[in-house]
């Protein structure tokens, strides 16, 4: 994902988010009435279960490595104190007060029947962009497919920028505001002794003019020291060609003397990252992670952006409740 900024959504992508939910909803009641009505031999509430042929009565904290069943009411809800050093990509943007280090969250993990709200317990979540909402669709013993609505890119308002966090003022006033972009994804996930493939095939919107393909793959391997839960994890993302122009080009309205017209073409992103969590009592655990981010050198070209390596590194602690 392009980290640029930790703004909260704008009016419209709440909007946006909220129809793609009600979309998800809609899609998988009609797709279930339609099943149950095909397949008399079975019960009406097995429309989920006559996809899975995988039982488990485990928790993510039992086994952090094997497929959850999302059946039964469950839920879960964390609250993370995190402060990080968070990197962008735009030039001469930098987190510039006290403010800016510390990154509070509650997430909220529900699921029933199929159908979830969770956040990813194996990053940390100061550098994540929020939860995701989906469906299991088929859950095996060892690999999964789910369907998921999730923000993957944050967006940006140069204004802000240039007030909080000491934007260039030249190069950045005269900018139109970046929404954030949303996307709905086919998720598929291999789960291994020690650890976790997945892969997104998202479509992704964030303008009438700015949507397309994200890939998004990410490989975490779980190494178990004394009582420290250590995350090791690399990633690579593809980015489609009008989703990156949307956020690094210049439009020929946007060109100033301080700015030349720039078209972006499509990006990709490779991430290594640590990520650990140690127990300090049965409700609080301590939590870390240093994720380094490389994007094609090609973005350098654009005239907001004066890098394509990006360091983020967060501490913190979790409170369950």
């Amino acid at each position: 994902m392009f980290i640029v900024s930790k703004l909260a959504p704008t009016i419209p992508d709440i909007h946006r988010l909220k129809w793609l939910i009600i979309c998800c909803f809609l899609f998988f009641f009609l797709a279930g009435a339609s099943e149950a009505s095909e397949q008399d031999n079975y019960q009406s509430d097995t429309s989920y279960e006559s996809n899975i042929d995988y039982s488990s009565e485990i928790n993510y904290q039992d086994d952090p490595n094997s497929p959850i069943v999302k059946n039964d009411f469950d839920w879960q809800i964390l609250m993370d104190l995190s402060v990080g050093y968070d990197q962008v990509l735009l030039d001469s943007v930098e987190q510039t007060e006290l403010l800016h280090y510390f990154k509070p969250a509650l997430l909220i993990d529900i699921s029933y029947k199929g159908f979830f709200l969770q956040t990813n317990q194996r990053r940390s979540a100061a550098l994540l962009l929020g939860a995701e909402f989906g469906y299991q669709l088929f859950v095996k013993e060892n690999w999964q497919v789910d369907i998921i609505a999730k923000a993957y890119m944050p967006g940006y308002d140069p204004a802000d920028l240039i007030e909080y966090q000491d934007a260039d003022e030249k190069l950045f006033s005269g900018l139109e505001e970046r929404d954030a972009t949303l996307g709905v994804a086919l998720r598929y996930s291999r789960y291994f002794d020690d650890s976790i493939f997945t892969i997104d095939i998202a479509r992704a919107y964030a303008d009438d003019d700015a949507n397309g393909l994200i890939v998004d793959s990410f490989y975490s391997y779980l190494l178990l020291y004394r009582n420290w839960d250590i995350y090791l994890g690399a990633g690579l993302t593809y980015y489609d060609q009008a989703l990156v122009d949307y956020y690094i080009g210049i439009t020929p309205d946007e060109v100033t003397e301080n700015r030349s017209l720039y078209t972006a073409d499509s990006g990709f992103r490779a991430q290594l990252e640590v990520y650990a969590q140690y127990p300090l009592s049965a409700s609080w655990s301590f939590n870390a992670g240093i994720t380094q981010s490389f994007y094609n050198n090609e973005i350098k070209k654009s005239p907001l952006v004066d890098k394509n390596k990006l360091t983020q590194v967060m501490l913190g602690v979790l409170y369950v409740f």
